[in-house]
């Protein structure tokens, strides 16, 4: 019974824990693509950690400010929840080195490549 009961709770941690951004195939640090049409906004360099915040460059045509603020992951969703912006909501995709930012929205892309 006893095993029964630790047992039970080891998996009830586990999936919990797989609900957290920190699993998340984004943390670390990216490096945005240069892109034509950089409508309405891309990245120059974003950071996600483990913790569920984010620290990124945001270029809008020819300003770039620092944004930071908090995600979250679902599935292949990722919510960006910055200061002074509105929330926006992505389709992520992600590849070995590379993230594909897609904006639901308007269905433009951001690609981003992973900071070694």
């Amino acid at each position: 019974m006893r095993k029964t009961i630790s047992t039970t709770l080891l998996l009830g941690i586990l999936a919990l824990g797989g609900c957290n951004a920190t699993s998340s195939d984004v943390v670390g640090t990216w490096q945005g693509r240069a892109a034509a049409d950089e409508a309405p906004f891309s990245f120059g360099a974003v950071t996600f950690a483990p913790d569920g915040t984010f620290t990124a460059e945001a270029k809008y045509g020819d300003t770039t400010r620092a944004v930071s603020g908090r995600y979250t992951t679902e599935g292949a969703q990722i919510t960006l929840d910055g200061q002074g912006i509105p929330p926006r909501v992505y389709e992520v995709s992600t590849g070995d080195d590379t993230a594909v930012f897609t904006d639901q929205t308007t269905g433009r892309s951001m690609t981003l490549d992973r900071f070694k």
